[in-house]
């Protein structure tokens, strides 16, 4: 039986010297077929001689769309039955995808597969298997996605469910990304992989985290300009009333509205007057777009039958329900994988 194709679909904005690292590195995987497509947020700098260079597909947009926007086009193009959401700042290990897809074909429920990453250095394990969990916990890279509801990670040695891959380094069936309409354009960068997978959850289809898919991340590395902070800013305001509306119970709701005015309040008490332009453009949008999120979580939750409360309940039962290991792994990379980035097999 053949392999099937996978579609590679590099995120890129004024990433020219990012792509010069991570598309060889795509480029010398061992699995094929393997179709490389970047799509690019309007840059201004060398972004497409770059990828000229290395002579893979290049989609060029009209204007900065963000990551959702951006992602969402390179899946519309792409011909492969697998799709691969990556961010540009990544360099991979030669057997990243192969790890991916040999994990993603075992079960037809599954939708979307996710990767272990380790810093630019190699020093740290930056991303792991995500948890979900009504409190914060140290030391596990442990954020709040809404007031009350966190997001945690943990080490897993085996292929494990979660309950949301990272858009960073994302494999997923492309019927069933069309079937949910992709990312929400709204997220432009964000909360954009949290609500594609909740979403997938609620048809009953799988996320898992592959840990034997090894690849490094400048995290954090498209948020250097002030102009990239302020997006990161304005999408992570933005995404959290978002999530809290669309999919969360009502009392979530509420409660991510109150820290937003709460939050504007701040910015305005300390004179920062950038953050206070920020925060209230986000609002006003939402504002716009409440009656619309309204309509649109009772559609996601009325055709399966489901709750928002009850949902929510099934992803924080992941938690405990699956850290025993889905099945056995692979045969595991060479020991190399793991360590610094002065291995042979990173540079």
């Amino acid at each position: 039986m053949s392999a099937q194709l996978v579609s590679a679909i590099v995120a890129n904005w004024n990433g020219a010297r990012d792509l010069e690292i991570c598309l060889p590195s795509l480029l010398g995987q061992s699995y094929r077929p393997l179709e490389i497509i970047v799509v690019d947020n309007a840059s201004t700098d060398d972004s497409a001689v770059v990828a000229r260079k290395f002579d893979v597909r290049w989609v060029g947009l009209d204007r900065n769309r963000g990551l959702a926007g951006a992602l969402n086009e390179g899946a519309n193009v792409a011909q492969g039955e697998f799709v691969l959401f990556l961010n540009n700042d990544m360099r991979f290990h030669q057997k990243f995808v192969e790890a991916l897809v040999s994990q993603i074909e075992r079960d037809a429920g599954i939708f979307s597969a996710d990767a272990l990453q380790h810093d630019w250095e190699g020093a740290n394990q930056v991303h792991l298997a995500t948890r979900l969990g009504n409190r914060y916990r140290a030391n596990s890279n442990c954020y709040a996605c809404v007031p009350g509801l966190y997001v945690y990670q943990e080490s897993s040695a085996s292929p494990t469910t979660i309950p949301l891959a990272c858009a960073a380094s994302m494999l997923v069936r492309k019927s069933m990304f069309h079937s949910l309409g992709g990312f929400d354009r709204r997220l432009p960068v964000g909360y954009e992989d949290l609500e594609l997978c909740w979403r997938a959850w609620v048809q009953g289809w799988k996320s898992i985290f592959v840990p034997h898919a090894v690849c490094w991340h400048r995290v954090g590395w498209s948020a250097r300009s002030s102009e990239g902070a302020g997006i990161r800013f304005r999408g992570t305001v933005g995404g959290r009333l978002l999530i809290a509306t669309k999919l969360l119970p009502v009392n979530y709701t509420i409660r991510t509205l109150l820290a937003a005015c709460a939050g504007l309040l701040v910015d305005v008490a300390a004179m920062r007057w950038q953050r206070v332009r920020d925060r209230a453009e986000v609002l006003i949008q939402y504002a716009q777009s409440f009656l619309q999120l309204v309509r649109e979580r009772r559609a996601i939750y009325r055709s399966q039958r489901i709750t928002p409360r009850e949902q929510l309940e099934r992803m924080l039962r992941l938690a405990c329900e699956e850290r025993s290991p889905l099945w056995a792994s692979t045969e595991p990379l060479p020991a190399t994988v793991y360590g610094s980035a002065a291995s042979s097999d990173i540079k």
